[in-house]
């Protein structure tokens, strides 16, 4: 019964709970109640509903246990320890924690069952929980015994009938049964069960604890050291927790073991077996774990192991806790790398554990070193003496090893210089592993040869911890990661001694590797082949790769040509020569024992790999070729054999020629040293004729043009020495192209510019004439290389001169030289035309223009001799395209324009040439003039008319490409495209197809044969070319472009758009089919853009559509409009539309298109529909709507271009059609009278007029009958038509209905009626307009008999009753009676009757009819003689008109009613008082206008009309009083009507009133503020002059010389003065006898300023300010208009200037400083005077003179002190670098002192500072000793001048704009000095001249328009200079500046640099101030901003 209880059968347990509580069995009470209650709860169902109540009886059932009643507590524990068995959980913690509450009372009994059941239970097997036989034989049911092959047709029916028939056969049916119902089904699980047991034991630990003797070594058997199997995980962890539960683990028996077990664990993979153990060692409590308990645990949280690592720091440990915690650290962390989890399977969790350790000391570390190795190398016996390898023990696994060498690869990694100690061990663990892997895979025969080549990829994958699959493929990834790590330890930066270890790794596990190491080798490199390059990492283990074994370095060197081999592998061969060759460069040693012995085999092999690039480029453009090249450059001195360089020069020829993008310079460089060493081992380049020397000296001569850097110079230089030295022929040209390329000593990069500048005056002026033409290729090719330097002037020039020189033999030798000429300098300078830099492009034309001119047999250049326009200079294509002048570039472009049309250049020159040329204007346009953009533009369309076919659509690929990268110049590239595409000039018109030509061929080649084949090849060709191009335009050109276009972007789209107008110019070439196909789906692509919300994209489409309307002429203009209507349909589209249709009816009917564009009938029925709709549509009501608010500018505007297409469309469309234009119009007419719509229709019917009247269709006859017509309402296309109603079905209907559904609508009235009238007022304006523009000739009998009857039908209007018509009835009235018809007479009083009538039933002025009246009935009177006014009438007009001569809104009809009452002579006394009034309004009116009116009505008043003495006098008076009116207008139009007077009175009259006139006038000149008024003051008295006698002439002239003498009132002096101007300019030669006075007083004038300005200028320096001269500028006007005077008289006289006692020239000397700058330039034109009549000489002897040295000198001084003003304008200067220029000539003329070189090295010396102080130049002299020499002196005060203006302009933020007007002056004086000047003069000055040239060319501080300008006009100085003294002279002289300003500048940053460590105080405060301009600056441009 016992054992039933602990039964895992709930039925069995619960039958023996019966029986043993059955009255059969005898039990005290308390046992009876325990089973009771213990059956109770084992009744209760083992299931989910019932494990609530089964756990609460459980609980219970201890509870009932009585204390003394052991059997009551054995049967209550056996059934609780048997509810273990139970297979549901819940219940397991309740029945551990009731058997734990029995224990405390009966705990051996119940420690006796768990522990003999723990036995049972670890020791159970399966068959012993299974059911007895007896069970299994009996419940084998009988089975069907029939078999079926298909068991899908098996028969169930058939089947269950077989069964039950055998069962009862059987007669086995009731033992069966009863077999059966002994079968539970409970299944019992041993291992769940002890796990059980074990956690009891954990809830009465206490019991465990006190049992340990024997639990611990029944533990200890299965577990323990000594253990013949490992205990499972989960069992383990178990029983870990119960012994962590214990709490004095030291009593326990055999502590010490089990202590040791604990830590053990530490470093278990499984990190809850890690945190048990430490649990378990913690319960020991030593001191230095508890106190870090925390820390501990959290070194295993899965979670916060990271946080807690990175924390974790070993300094901080204790001395006397260190060893046990960094004991138990190590070994947790170590556990933690075992840790196989998450993706990266442990590397990154690896790395950051051996980081942090280490913070462990060495000693410390010996502990994870040992870990790792004590599963390896376990019984690993001990060796003495020499290394050798020993076998792995079998239990070791391949996947063990695997993980040991991929954990050794990290230890190494983080720790492998602290673990050195620790390295013998490790090696030979490691070559144990690997030997053992070699052996076994030795001895595998049968192994597939093609795994070695997968090796590398397997043991990646065994590298990150990846399964792997057979034995034979994981000791691969062992041997594979073996040598990894052997390479991982020559790797750790420790020196260690290996040679213990190596001949045994070489005998086992390397030197068997050898033989197919280069097979191993070629899809990625082999751990073998890292481990060398390991050993080459560092010179003492490089000597192993020769010591062991003698084959491994060749063999390394043969994976360089191995088959296939990959990039990857030669990089690391290449990784292992370099080192080799960096050790041999150090250590003569090794490279005798190591290096040397073996690189003839690296030479053979590298030759080779260099043999199989060759032919392409590709292996040499990467990173390896370019590494290969290099290791050669440095082998190459150990080449011996000359087949081998033979070869080498064979295959670097062609490379060498490759374009950098394809090959990098650096490797040229790299094959240029090659080369050096190649040349002295062929024996052929001895011979000078041999084909191999002219291929080496032509491709070294060739480089000199392609490589441009310093290595690459001075590597070709010191080949072209090796050359020379084979060859001796070339030793000159060896040393010239070694000086031309030499380098600066001192300075990196720096050119040596004196050898170089030395080589090349060599060269220019002697060498060049004795070299032949093979010399000259190196030379040119140089010369190409140097003229392309856009930094040093000196160098290009002088280059370019030098390929004159050559340019020059190749003209007068011809032959081989032009033919050197077309093959190298050509070319060369075709390609050096791409140049971006302009300068470089200047120089290069230069040399083009001389070979134009000089080179008469070459074809190419003979083309462009037409560009050279015959020689002038300024017209010059060459050196006009680059000039500095943008005007000249732009005229250069539109030359060459133009001779490309003429058919002067080819395409091949055009396309290589000018193209390029002048694309570089358009590739660069952000600081281009963009005029120079639009002709560079329209230049490359002309030009592409004349390209061929391949040319072309290259030019047009080029630019689609251009404008596809989106950057600023992308508009004018499309513009460029769009000009391209406009010159296609190729025939397609014809449909040709490929099958067709073919068909052709075939059929011409069977016809006859004598005929003459060549027309048909010629058509054959022809017809194939159109073919070809056909279909490239079809299929590739169109499709780009409409692709290019069909983007939707709109912020593109405006640039994109103006492609189409190019695709249109192709597709009219295009066969009819398909040209309508492509122009259709191009106008719809742009229609739709019409719908865009961008205007700018709507306005470029529109502009587009426009171009294209043109292009495409009339006949496609339907089509367009049909086109915008269908894709604009609605809403605002169509206000865009009928804007658009506007813009395109304007574009093609203006300008010289209106030929093209004359009718326009085909559109008139979609215009007028479309232009009606926004003028009176719902569209246009919208818009007029009030509150209507819109931005798109259509929308607001669509009304009036509605209007303006009406008027197109009237002034474009045949007189039959008129009709067709007015039907919308009459339709609205019809239909309303709304006033709005009404002033519409008034409006557009003006608008028709007017454009019928500009009609050339509508001749004048068919216009007047069409006037008359619309006037008389005659015209049946007006007569009212009645509107009928369309019949409706049941219209008759009667509707009966009470109740109406739908609202009837009254039907439309007709209101036709009420507007026809506008018709009439339509046919007056047509009528009205085209009189005015004078259609009507009147010779013409046609003509005046249609104006005949037109009369009566116009005096019917001015009857109508709408006022409206009476108008333009008026109108027509003033136009038909100045027609000369017969009847008009007789019409005339009718017509003044009726025009006056209109204006008494008005009785004001103010109605618009009655101010037409007044207009016509004036030009009644004024045309018609015979037409007369009743006085009474005139009385009635004049008082009607003269309250309104000062309204301005009528004062033009009531002055031309005024005029032509005046031009009648109608005399009445009201007329005076009417012109009193007009003579005031004619002065206070502030009109032009009126004031003009009312001068010409006054001035006929008084010429006409009787005028009393009295009167004459009041009017003439009242004029000269109001010449003081205060009012200009007022002033300026008395003067008019005076000036009219002096013309047209009689002279008696003038005369008469000339004192009057005179002294008014003088008043005006003296006193009035107005420079305007005082000028017609002038003006007129001139004229008054011209009018009077000698007498009165006299009388003037001695008021004039009174006024002149009066000192004291300089008033009248300065007026004087200018009255005297005055005088002499308008008599000229009348004045001869006044002359000599007004000289006289004007000298005295003169003489009195000059002392005034000098005691002015000596009190001033006195007084030490400048108050007393500024005084003197308010007094400007006296000396100006006295200097006026003489330059007056002089100029009329010349001859006498040169007069003694002319002019008081001193005074115009001292006036020549005057304070004003009109008098500084008025002296300053009169000295030019003085120096224009005398020719230039030698200055004189004498001293008072302005041609003494002196005078001369004084000038020069105040000439330049006068560009130094602030007030310098471009007049004054020029006048002063006249004045000068005459000066310097004189000067020039007295001769020049001896040439001095000391002299020169001083003036040299004085040039070379840049920022040179001008005051501590003398001001007198300049340098230069004033006695002798003046014109030096003279050019260095200029030029000391404008350096001082550069100097203060650079150093002040903003200057004013005049700052240049100075430098500007001296530069022009300059350029105007060289040219008159002799080329040796102009060489004594250079250093002058050329050292303010440079600073300014160079400067690049000054930012402003006016340094522009001044660059620009020192360039063209610097050229003069350069063509006047030649190149070689003005190159040293420039470079000499430019190195001398170079090094002061070097020397000062150099001071700067050390003035920060000698005074760094100084530093400091320069760079504060610094900081503090800058702040200043951005504060400035802040500013200007604002």
């Amino acid at each position: 019964m016992k054992t039933s209880l602990l039964s895992h059968s709930r039925s069995l347990r619960l039958q023996t709970l019966r029986i043993l509580a059955s009255p059969l069995i005898r039990a005290p009470d308390g046992t009876c109640e325990v089973l009771r209650k213990a059956m109770q709860a084992e009744e209760v169902s083992i299931d989910v509903h019932g494990v609530r109540e089964r756990v609460l009886r459980i609980n219970r059932l201890p509870i009932a246990v009585k204390d003394g009643d052991e059997l009551g507590a054995e049967i209550c524990a056996r059934w609780l320890i048997a509810q273990l068995k139970v297979n549901l959980r819940p219940l397991w913690t309740p029945a551990a924690g009731a058997l734990s509450a029995l224990s405390s009372r009966f705990g051996d009994m119940v420690w006796e069952l768990l522990f003999q059941e723990l036995q049972n239970a670890s020791s159970v097997t399966k068959d012993a929980t299974s059911d007895p036989a007896w069970v299994k034989e009996g419940i084998e049911e009988a089975t069907d015994d029939v078999w079926e092959d298909e068991r899908i047709w098996r028969d169930p029916s058939a089947h269950k009938t077989r069964v039950v028939l055998a069962r009862w056969l059987q007669h086995s049916a009731a033992e069966h049964a009863i077999i059966k119902s002994q079968i539970t089904g409970d299944r019992f699980d041993a291992a769940t069960y002890e796990t059980q047991l074990l956690a009891v034991l954990q809830e009465c630990s206490s019991l465990a604890e006190r049992h340990n003797r024997d639990l611990i070594p029944y533990f200890l058997s299965f577990a323990g050291p000594g253990a013949s199997s490992k205990l499972p995980r989960y069992k383990l962890s178990a029983w870990l927790k119960l012994f962590a539960k214990f709490a004095n683990p030291n009593a326990l028996r055999l502590t010490d073991t089990m202590r040791a077990l604990y830590v053990s664990l530490l470093s278990h993979p499984d990190r809850s077996l890690q945190r048990l153990a430490l649990s378990c060692l913690l319960t020991y409590k030593s001191h230095a774990l508890v106190s870090h308990e925390e820390s501990l645990r959290m070194l295993l949280d899965e979670t916060r192991w990271r946080d807690e690592l990175t924390q974790l720091d070993f300094t901080q440990f204790k001395a006397d806790e260190r060893p046990e915690l960094v004991d138990v650290i190590i070994r947790l962390l170590y556990g933690t790398m075992l840790e196989r989890k998450g993706r990266t399977r442990g590397a990154d969790r690896r790395a950051a554990i051996l980081s942090s350790l280490a913070g462990c000391g060495d000693e410390e570390l010996v502990l994870l070193v040992d870990l790792m190795l004590q599963p390896i190398r376990k019984g690993r016996p001990t060796q003495e003496g020499e290394f050798s390898i020993c076998s792995v023990p079998k239990d070791v696994s391949e996947k063990q090893q695997v993980g040991f060498l991929t954990l050794l690869g990290d230890v190494l990694k983080h720790l492998g210089s602290r673990i050195v100690s620790k390295w013998p061990p490790l090696l030979e663990t490691l070559l144990d592993l690997v030997g053992n892997a070699q052996m076994i895979l030795d001895a595998q025969k049968d192994t597939k040869a093609d795994e070695d080549v997968e090796e590398d990829a397997a043991a990646e994958d065994e590298e990150q911890g990846g399964e792997t699959s057979g034995s034979s493929r994981t000791l691969r990834s062992v041997r594979q990661l073996g040598l990894k790590r052997f390479a991982d330890f020559f790797r750790a930066p420790v020196t260690y001694d290996f040679s213990p270890y190596l001949p045994e790794a070489f005998r086992a596990c390397i030197s068997p590797r050898l033989p197919s190491l280069e097979l191993e080798n070629t899809q990625a490199p082999s751990a073998l082949l890292d481990l060398f390059y390991s050993w080459a990492q560092r010179q003492e283990y490089a000597a192993y790769l020769v010591r062991y074994d003698d084959r491994l370095l060749p063999k390394v060197y043969d994976c360089l040509v191995a088959t296939n081999v990959k990039p990857a592998v030669i990089s690391r061969v290449f990784d292992i020569i370099e080192q080799l060759q960096a050790f041999s460069l150090a250590d003569e040693t090794f490279l005798e024992t190591v290096f040397k012995p073996h690189v003839s085999h690296l030479l053979a092999n590298l030759c080779t790999l260099v043999s199989r690039s060759k032919g392409s480029a590709s292996p040499v453009t990467d990173v390896l070729g370019r590494r290969q090249i290099s290791i050669l450059s440095e082998l190459a001195p150990y080449l011996s054999d000359g087949a081998q360089a033979k070869m080498l020069l064979e295959l670097f020829s062609p490379l060498l020629r490759k374009p950098h993008k394809t090959i990098p310079e650096k490797v040229k460089v790299d094959m240029t040293n090659i080369l050096g060493s190649l040349f002295p081992l062929i024996p052929e380049l001895s011979d000078a004729d041999s084909q191999t020397f002219v291929k080496a000296y032509t491709l070294v001569s060739q480089l000199f043009q392609i490589l441009r850097s310093r290595q690459a110079r001075v590597a070709l230089a010191k080949a072209f020495r090796c050359l020379a030295e084979v060859q001796p022929s070339v030793s000159a040209l060896a040393d010239l192209v070694d000086s031309l390329n030499a380098y600066s000593t001192k300075r990196l990069d720096e050119p040596d510019f004196d050898r170089r500048l030395e080589a090349f005056t060599e060269l220019n002026e002697k060498m060049y004439a004795a070299l032949s033409c093979r010399d000259w290729l190196p030379v040119i090719c140089n010369m190409l290389s140097f003229i392309q330097d856009p930094l040093e002037l000196t160098i290009r020039t002088s280059a370019g001169t030098a390929l004159k020189r050559f340019i020059d033999s190749a003209a007068e030798r011809q032959g081989e030289y032009e033919e050197a000429f077309l093959k190298v300098l050509y070319p060369g300078l075709k390609n050096g035309l791409r140049s971006k830099a302009e300068l470089v492009r200047a120089e290069i034309l230069g040399v083009f223009s001389h070979a134009v001119a000089k080179c008469t047999n070459i074809s190419s250049l003979q083309e462009m001799r037409v560009l050279l326009a015959g020689g002038d200079e300024e017209a010059n294509f060459f050196n006009n395209i680059h000039h500095v002048q943008i005007h000249r570039r732009t005229r250069a472009i539109r030359r060459l324009a133009e001779f490309a049309e003429q058919g002067h250049l080819r395409s091949t020159s055009l396309a290589e040439i000018f193209i390029p040329l002048v694309g570089n204007y358009i590739t660069s346009t952000d600081s281009l003039d963009h005029h120079l953009v639009n002709e560079a533009v329209l230049a490359t369309g002309q030009m592409a008319k004349r390209l061929h076919w391949g040319a072309y659509y290259a030019l047009v690929q080029r630019y689609l490409k251009l404008a596809k990268q989106k950057n600023a110049s992308e508009k004018v590239y499309i513009r460029t495209i769009v000009a391209i595409l406009d010159s296609f000039h190729f025939p397609m018109e014809e449909a040709v197809q490929e099958d067709e030509v073919a068909n052709m061929a075939i059929a011409e080649s069977e016809g006859d044969e004598d005929t003459n084949p060549q027309p048909l090849e010629a058509a054959e060709e022809g017809i194939s070319k159109v073919a070809r191009i056909q279909d490239a335009v079809s299929h590739r050109l169109l499709p780009n472009l409409i692709s290019y276009l069909e983007k939707r972007d709109e912020t593109e789209d405006s640039l994109r758009i103006p492609v189409s107008t190019g695709i249109i110019q192709i597709a009219k070439h295009l066969p009819q089919e398909q040209r309508d196909a492509q122009i259709s789906r191009l106008l719809t692509v742009l229609s739709q853009v019409l719908r865009s919300k961008s205007q700018e994209t709507r306005d470029l489409a529109r502009e587009t559509l426009c171009r294209i309307a043109v292009s495409l002429g009339p006949d496609y203009l339907p089509l367009i409009i049909r086109e915008m209507r269908g894709a604009l349909l609605r809403g605002p589209q169509l206000h865009v539309l009928a804007y658009s249709v506007h813009a395109i009816l304007v574009h093609v009917t203006t300008g010289d298109r209106t030929a093209a564009f004359h009718t326009l009938d085909n559109c008139i029925s979609d215009v007028t529909a479309i232009s009606s709709e926004v003028i009176f549509g719902e569209s246009g009501r919208d818009v007029q709507s009030d509150g209507f608010k819109t931005k798109l500018r259509e929308v607001r505007s669509s009304s009036s271009k509605g209007l303006d297409s009406f008027a197109i469309l009237a002034k474009h469309i045949s007189p039959q059609q008129i009709s067709s234009l007015l039907v919308p119009i009459r339709n609205i007419l019809h239909a309303t009278e709304t006033l709005k719509v009404m002033e519409q229709v008034e409006e557009l019917l003006r608008r028709v007029a007017g454009g019928l009247n500009s009609n050339a269709h509508l001749v004048p006859a068919e216009l007047l009958d069409v006037c008359r017509n619309l006037i008389s309402q005659n015209a049946q296309f007006l007569k009212d038509s009645p509107i009928v109603e369309p019949h409706r079905k049941g219209a008759k209907k009667r509707d009966h209905a009470l109740v109406q559904l739908k609202r009837r609508l009254p039907s439309s009235a007709d209101h036709y009626a009420n507007n026809s009238f506008r018709f009439v007022i339509f046919g007056l304006d047509l009528f009205n307009t085209a009189f005015r523009r004078g259609r009507f000739d009147f010779k013409d009998p046609d003509i005046i008999a249609r104006l005949e009857p037109m009369v009566s039908v116009i005096g019917n209007t001015l009857y109508s009753s709408h006022m409206q018509v009476i108008v333009p009835g008026l109108r027509a009235t003033a136009a038909i009676v100045r027609c000369p018809l017969k009847s008009i007479e007789k019409s005339l009083p009718v017509f003044v009757r009726q025009i006056i009538d209109i204006i008494k039933q008005a009785g004001s002025t103010e109605p618009g009819a009655v101010q037409t009246a007044f207009k016509s009935l004036a030009t009644i009177l004024r045309d018609h003689p015979k037409a007369q006014v009743k006085e009474k009438d005139l009385v009635y007009l004049l008082e009607l008109l003269s309250p309104d001569l000062e309204e301005p809104d009528r004062q033009a009809a009531v002055f031309a009613m005024l005029r032509a009452i005046i031009v009648r002579r109608f005399v009445v006394p009201e007329l005076y008082d009417v012109m009193d009034k007009v003579a005031e309004i004619m002065v206070t009116n502030q009109s032009p206008q009126v004031q003009e009116v009312c001068r010409g009505a006054l001035l006929q008043f008084l010429l006409d009309y009787p005028q009393g003495k009295g009167r004459l006098k009041k009017q003439m008076t009242f004029l000269v009083k109001n010449l003081s009116y205060v009012y200009e207008s007022g002033r300026k139009s008395v003067m008019e009507l005076l000036s009219a007077i002096v013309a047209k009175f009689e002279t008696s009259l003038v005369q008469e009133y000339a004192d009057l006139l005179f002294v008014g006038l003088v008043m005006v000149i003296a006193n009035d503020e107005s420079t305007k008024c005082r000028e017609m003051a002038a003006e007129l008295i001139k004229s008054l002059l011209s009018r009077l006698e000698t007498t009165q002439r006299n009388i003037i002239m001695s008021h004039v010389h009174s006024w002149a003498i009066q000192q004291s009132q300089p008033q009248l002096t300065r007026v004087s003065a200018q009255l005297y101007g005055l005088i002499v300019d308008h008599l000229k030669s009348d004045v001869n006898a006044f002359v000599p006075s007004v000289i006289e007083d004007m000298n005295g004038v003169l003489h009195r300023c000059a002392l005034a300005l000098e005691s002015a200028t000596s009190l001033d320096q006195e007084e030490d300010d400048n108050d007393n001269v500024e005084r003197l500028t308010s007094q400007w006007q006296t000396p100006y208009h006295t200097l006026l005077v003489f330059a007056k008289v002089f100029r009329d006289r010349p001859d006498s200037i040169t007069q003694e006692d002319s002019v008081h020239w001193p005074s115009v000397v001292t006036l020549l400083l005057f304070p004003h700058a009109w008098v500084r330039t008025a002296a300053c034109r009169l000295l030019g005077m003085l120096y224009a009549a005398v020719p230039v000489a030698p200055p004189r002897a004498d001293k008072s003179t302005p041609f003494s040295a002196t005078g001369m000198k004084e000038i020069a001084t105040k000439l330049s002190l006068q560009l130094k003003s602030d007030n310098l304008d471009e007049t004054l200067g020029l006048q002063i670098v006249k004045n000068l220029f005459y000066i310097g000539k004189s000067f020039c003329a007295a001769g020049l002192p001896a040439r001095d070189a000391t002299a020169d090295e001083a003036r040299a010396e004085s040039q070379d500072d840049p920022f040179f102080d001008e005051h501590s130049i003398s001001e007198d002299d300049g340098g230069v000793a004033e006695d002798c020499h003046l014109l030096p002196w003279l050019f260095s005060k200029l030029s000391y001048q404008t350096r001082s203006a550069l100097i203060r302009r650079r150093s002040k933020s903003a200057s004013p704009p005049n700052w240049s007007q100075q430098p500007a002056a001296i530069l022009k004086w300059f350029a105007a000095m060289v040219s008159y000047m002799q080329e040796t003069q102009v060489e004594y000055f250079l250093m002058h001249i050329l050292s303010p040239l440079y600073r300014i060319v160079e400067d690049d501080t000054i930012r402003d328009e006016q340094m522009d300008d001044l660059k620009t006009l020192a360039i063209e100085l610097q050229d003069l200079v350069q063509n006047k003294v030649g190149t070689t002279k003005f190159a040293q002289v420039y470079n000499g500046i430019r190195q001398k300003v170079l090094a002061v500048r070097h020397d000062r940053r150099t001071a700067r640099v050390v003035q920060h460590t000698t005074n760094p105080a100084a530093a400091a405060k320069r760079k504060l101030q610094r900081n503090i301009a800058k702040k200043e600056s951005r504060k400035r441009k802040s500013d200007v901003y604002m």
